[in-house]
């Protein structure tokens, strides 16, 4: 009687548009496997924790959906050791998140998952639940336990190419970086992107144990140096960039600005990172954290709402954090919307269903696709980016920027 009286409410809350389910999306058809397209495929999963009937659905969607030759590389954008925090309560914070005991690629839908991308490269960055939890997702090889990924520092810059292989350009630990040797013969295909990965999760949740706070300074000093080598070089003299973090620059969610955890906002950045993109080094965004599927074209309305920053061309952004417990939960969508939505940044494409995103790269553009399952079968929704935009004009119409509702002032000092 109980499940009955929840699923009425679940009915009942789709029903009434409690759920987001915004954008172009269309039914997907199981189609026959034809010859796989040029280019290279990022898979981006997130919030893998806990196991739920959604994670099972994508897990088994992973694996039918990819079985062409296209080379792949999965990227595991974090909160992976972790269930979703309860409530924003002085008591919930304090207990913290709720930490898994076993390792999460032991569960059967981590398990499909890694089982879904076979061979291809995989590559973690830390997610800010894993923080909290105390997790290093495996950074020392004795701790790694059998994860389907590598994590080669907290920080680090992958080189994509075009034959689809990964090639580390620069590593950053314990306050300080290592550069690849360059040397030898060049590569056999053209440089696709560089993958900028970085762990907020130290910048924006020091820990209180001194032993630990320790170790959160020197991986935001080791952060300072890999952002300080990207800045050394121009946009134009390098492969185009994206950003790879567990946190958004700007999030739709309970992480936006106002909402339920604001801290997935321009200004909760590193300042260094806010010049960054601002400059123009990033084409574009992939990240997670929130529990939903996000996607837009361009963050510069979002930003300027935000903290009053100008970007000097488009950035893209894709949040895929929607694997397991998204917020189409019960429990989520009774909240109110205020404390659920962002007050600067609504993304034109948006699903709080279950779910994971492609990024697919060609030398010049991307074609960013969501797959969110709604019901009983699953739904697409598309956009083609450039990889290098052009900048925006000197003069830009600007959104409405009225101060947002019930979001904390920001001291000019801080900004």
């Amino acid at each position: 009687m109980r499940a009955r009286r929840w699923a009425l409410c679940g009915a009942m809350l789709l029903a009434t548009g409690c759920v987001t389910h915004r954008g172009p999306w269309r039914v997907e058809h199981e189609t026959a496997s034809a010859p796989a397209p040029d280019g290279v495929e990022l898979v981006l999963l997130a919030n893998i924790a806990p196991e739920d009937r959604g994670a099972r659905a994508v897990a088994d969607r992973v694996e039918r959906a990819l079985t062409d030759e296209r080379p792949r590389i999965v990227l595991w954008l974090g909160n992976v050791l972790a269930a979703p925090m309860p409530s924003a309560t002085p008591l919930a914070q304090r207990r913290g998140p709720r930490c898994l005991d076993d390792e999460p690629w032991a569960a059967p839908a981590a398990s499909t998952l890694a089982r879904a991308v076979g061979t291809s490269p995989s590559f973690a960055v830390g997610g800010a639940l894993d923080h909290r939890c105390g997790a290093r997702l495996g950074l020392e090889p004795t701790a790694n336990h059998g994860a389907p990924w590598r994590v080669p520092a907290p920080h680090y810059v992958l080189r994509v190419h075009a034959d689809g292989s990964v090639h580390e350009r620069i590593t950053c630990r314990d306050g300080g970086c290592t550069f690849a040797e360059t040397k030898g013969s060049p590569p056999s295909s053209r440089a696709l992107v560089d993958l900028v990965v970085v762990d907020l999760s130290p910048w924006l949740h020091p820990s209180d144990d001194p032993k630990l706070r320790t170790s959160d300074e020197l991986q935001v000093q080791a952060l300072d140096a890999l952002l300080t080598a990207v800045a050394g070089v121009p946009p134009e003299g390098a492969p185009p960039r994206l950003l790879v973090s567990n946190v958004p620059v700007e999030a739709g969610g309970e992480h936006g600005l106002g909402a339920l955890w604001p801290e997935a906002t321009f200004h909760a950045l590193p300042h260094q990172l806010q010049r960054l993109l601002v400059d123009g080094h990033f084409a574009g965004v992939l990240s997670g954290h929130d529990r939903s599927l996000q996607a837009t074209d361009d963050l510069s309305d979002a930003i300027k709402r935000a903290d009053r920053a100008w970007l000097t061309a488009p950035v893209f952004q894709v949040v895929a954090g929607a694997v397991s417990k998204p917020n189409r939960r019960p429990a989520m969508a009774l909240r109110p919307r205020r404390v659920r939505h962002s007050q600067a940044y609504v993304p034109p494409v948006w699903s709080d269903h279950p779910g994971f995103a492609t990024v697919r790269l060609s030398h010049e553009r991307a074609e960013v696709v969501l797959h969110a399952r709604r019901g009983r079968h699953w739904e697409r929704a598309s956009m083609v980016v450039p990889l290098r935009p052009p900048p925006h004009p000197a003069r830009t119409p600007s959104p409405h920027m009225a101060p947002c509702r019930d979001c904390p002032p920001i001291p000019a000092s801080e900004r």
